[in-house]
C-alpha cells in the first residue's frame, strides 16, 4: 500500500533573486486552484525508493488509475515483477511475485493501520498531484523567504501550502490530522505533458508507517499520460500462499 501511494531528471534546483514579487490573495489562490487537473484516467512510469523503519527498496513502478474506481501498480526490481497491487474503494489485494506470497483486505483498514486520514478517492487526487483547494474565506497567507505559505482548514486536516512566490508553483505542502500525524509532500520540476497538463516530475512523500516511525517515498517519474484508457489486470496463483 505504501508503494502505491507513492517519479528522469535530478531534481532541479532554481535559484531566485531580487524581492520576493508582491502577490495579491486572488494570485495566489489562482496558483493553487491552477496546480489541479481532471482526470479519468491517469499512467505514470517512475524509478521510486522506498524508506521505511521496516527496509529500503529501489525499483521502477508503474501506476494507473481510473477516477473512482482503480488504483493499479507493479513493482519491478531488475527488470522483473517483484509486486503487483490492485486498489479499489472497498477492498485490496497485493501479490508478491517474487515470494509467491499475497495479501488481501479492506481497503478503509489498511488506510486505518498506516494511521492516514485519508479515503479512496482523496489516495487517488495525492497521486495524481491534486491538492485540497480551500475556503477563500477561511486562509490565512504569510510570506516565508521565497513562498507565500497557505494555511487553511477542511474538516479534521490542518492544511498549509508553500507556493513560490517567483514562479507561483506549488513546492511543498502538509497536512496534519486530528492526532497530529502528518503527511508531507515536495514538489519539484514541473513539466508540461503533451496532453497541456503542467505537473511535477519530482515528488517526496514523508508519512505515517508504523509504530516504529515514518516511511518516505522519492520518485522521479519518467512519463505520464492522462485520459488515455490503460489496462488493470490482475490474477492470483492458486499457488501462492495469503498471509497477514
Amino acid at each position: 500500500m505504501v508503494i502505491v501511494i507513492s517519479g528522469c531528471k535530478t531534481k532541479k534546483v532554481i535559484e531566485h533573486t531580487g524581492p520576493l514579487p508582491d502577490r495579491s490573495k486572488t494570485e495566489i489562490l489562482t496558483a493553487l486552484s491552477n496546480h489541479n487537473y481532471d482526470f479519468e484516467w491517469y499512467a505514470c512510469e517512475t524509478s521510486i525508493t522506498l524508506d521505511t523503519p521496516d527496509e529500503g527498496v529501489s525499483g521502477k513502478s508503474y501506476i494507473r488509475m481510473r477516477k473512482d474506481s482503480i488504483i493499479w501498480a507493479s513493482v519491478k526490481k531488475l527488470g522483473i515483477e517483484a509486486v503487483r497491487t490492485l486498489v479499489t474503494p472497498k477492498t485490496y489485494i497485493a501479490a508478491n511475485r517474487l515470494e509467491k506470497t499475497y495479501q488481501k483486505g479492506s481497503t478503509e483498514d489498511a488506510f486505518a493501520k498506516m494511521g492516514i486520514s485519508l479515503d479512496f478517492m482523496d489516495m487517488q487526487q495525492a497521486i495524481f498531484g491534486n491538492i485540497i483547494i480551500p475556503d477563500s474565506n477561511a486562509i490565512s497567507i504569510e510570506s516565508e523567504g521565497e513562498h507565500y505559505v497557505v494555511k487553511a482548514s477542511d474538516q479534521d486536516l490542518q492544511l498549509k501550502y508553500w507556493v513560490n512566490g517567483y514562479d507561483l508553483e506549488l513546492d511543498k505542502v502538509k497536512m496534519v490530522d486530528y492526532r497530529g500525524r502528518e503527511i508531507n509532500i515536495d514538489y519539484s520540476d514541473y513539466r508540461t505533458i503533451d496532453s497541456g497538463e503542467k505537473v511535477a516530475f519530482y515528488r517526496h512523500y514523508a508519512m505515517p508507517y508504523n509504530e516504529s516511525g515514518d516511511a518516505e517515498i522519492f520518485m522521479k517519474v519518467k512519463k505520464i499520460e492522462i485520459n488515455i484508457p490503460k489496462k488493470t489486470r490482475f490474477s492470483i496463483s492458486s499457488r501462492y500462499e495469503r498471509i497477514n
